[in-house]
């Protein structure tokens, strides 16, 4: 190991340490608070560290960005002016919620779904009852849980949602008011307007339950295993078509292996790439792999320093050469869009179903200290960032980021549909592939991936790494 590289670990084994000693030592892990009573007395060294340590995370924030963010010129923003702005608002502020928010503001100004704060673990998780998915460029409701008070106020899969509070909701910002909904500024209540499956406007107040942080990780680690056992299904449609549902890119590639096994006993295949929101770039290759009898070109990835090309290698006489189609949905990201997109590049198949999320940068995790040390107060927080430090530019220049892969048979599920459990996407590329197929039947599959209410903590949200040292 180099002496460069020893030095990286050490001092990143030392910045690890701090911050787990700083998360044992903290006694309040929410990233939120409710507004203080107006009589409630100050204490001026809880102000004055606040601000500080907001005022050095916002440092932080500055030299991450400038070091490794891939657009050099910020997407068009001021850097120096917006950091200024955000200085002095913090200057004047005495909560710690009130700094954070400050905060997350700065990043989410970039408009970069990549790039954004990572906020505190909290003690409290809201859950609304609901989950909410774009088909086309409208917000519906793709589930309600049962005895939550949105199925007491009425809310019906496959209402369409016209305004969250004060947003109306788009592919663009959908992300955003989940991040501020779950992680910035949860409430007890949300008010949602909506149009019911009769047409008819409603306005409805759904009221919030709340989990501890054990019940949540229990939730997360039960789901997560879940997957980890079962990541992929496949269904036999007729005696030529096999549809494979791939729930998941955080997957061994010896699941892979079993997946496309299955296929190859079939000449057409459907892969099912809906609600996939991706994982290993591993595996992500290996799957392409699968797919091409020969190497293919994923993209270039392109980073301040550098520019990496990313290849396929071919499984060879193992690959699948049958008639293959791709579904995807709005839901479907990263790992999920760069397959799509590839299939469809090298017009290996047909893509069916809707407009992908347009989420396929490479992003990093990066701790926000606040001039953090062994001998920091108790008062101490984990927060960290999100970065993007990498464009990716598909083998025929195109990109994929903020745009989607756009199918080539666009079909998505109509809001009767959603709440009979009808799959017409399925139905229809198993037809166009020969298969006979109803949507009534096809959803008997149940291929359609239900969303989980989380608030983005499937993506990791809270995990950390360090600036690798080749960026």
């Amino acid at each position: 190991m180099s002496e460069k590289k020893l030095s990286h670990n050490l001092a990143l084994g030392l910045r690890l340490l701090c911050l787990v000693i700083a998360v044992l030592l903290t006694a309040d892990h929410q990233s939120t608070r409710a507004q203080p009573p107006a009589d409630e007395k100050l204490d001026m060294k809880d102000v004055k560290r606040n601000r500080e340590m907001g005022l050095a995370m916002l440092d932080e924030m500055k030299t991450t960005l400038k070091e490794v963010y891939y657009d050099p010129k910020f997407r068009g923003i001021d850097l120096n002016a917006r950091f200024r702005a955000a200085e002095e608002r913090i200057k004047t502020l005495n909560y710690n919620w009130q700094v954070l928010r400050v905060l997350a503001q700065v990043l989410l100004d970039f408009n970069d779904s990549h790039t954004r704060l990572l906020l505190p673990p909290r003690t409290d998780f809201f859950e609304y009852g609901l989950t909410l998915q774009m088909i086309a460029d409208k917000c519906f409701v793709t589930s309600v849980k049962k005895g939550s008070d949105a199925e007491k106020k009425g809310l019906q899969v496959g209402d369409q949602i016209l305004n969250i509070g004060k947003y109306t909701p788009n592919r663009e910002n959908l992300w955003k008011i989940m991040y501020v909904l779950y992680k910035l500024d949860p409430a007890n209540t949300v008010d949602l307007k909506i149009r019911n499956l009769a047409g008819t406007d409603e306005q409805l107040t759904v009221a919030a339950k709340t989990m501890t942080q054990k019940e949540k990780k229990e939730e997360l680690k039960k789901r997560k295993d879940e997957e980890k056992k079962k990541p992929f299904k496949c269904q036999e449609l007729s005696a030529e078509v096999i549809a494979c549902k791939l729930y998941t890119f955080i997957v061994e590639k010896n699941e892979l292996d079993k997946m496309m096994k299955q296929a190859s006993q079939y000449s057409k295949m459907i892969l099912d790439l809906r609600g996939n929101h991706g994982g290993y770039v591993i595996a992500e290759e290996h799957l392409i792999g699968h797919l091409f009898d020969r190497d293919v070109k994923i993209a270039d990835v392109v980073t301040r320093k550098k520019n990496e090309t990313r290849m396929a290698k071919s499984r060879k006489d193992k690959s699948f050469k049958g008639e293959l189609a791709v579904l995807i949905d709005s839901e479907s990201a990263s790992a999920a869009e760069m397959v799509a997109r590839v299939v469809q590049i090298e017009k290996r198949g047909k893509i069916v179903g809707d407009l992908s999320s347009g989420a396929v940068m490479t992003s990093i995790r990066a701790p926000l200290f606040g001039q953090l040390s062994v001998f920091t107060s108790l008062a101490i927080t984990y927060t960290g960032m999100s970065v993007t430090v990498a464009d990716v530019i598909m083998s025929d220049g195109s990109r994929i980021e903020g745009v989607g892969v756009k199918p080539d048979v666009a079909i998505g599920p109509t809001p009767l549909g959603l709440a009979q459990k009808t799959d017409q996407v399925l139905a229809y590329a198993a037809t166009m592939l020969g298969a006979e197929m109803t949507p009534e039947k096809a959803g008997q599959f149940y291929f359609m991936t239900e969303k989980q209410e989380d608030g983005g903590e499937s993506d990791k949200d809270d995990d950390t790494s360090s600036l690798p040292p080749n960026y």
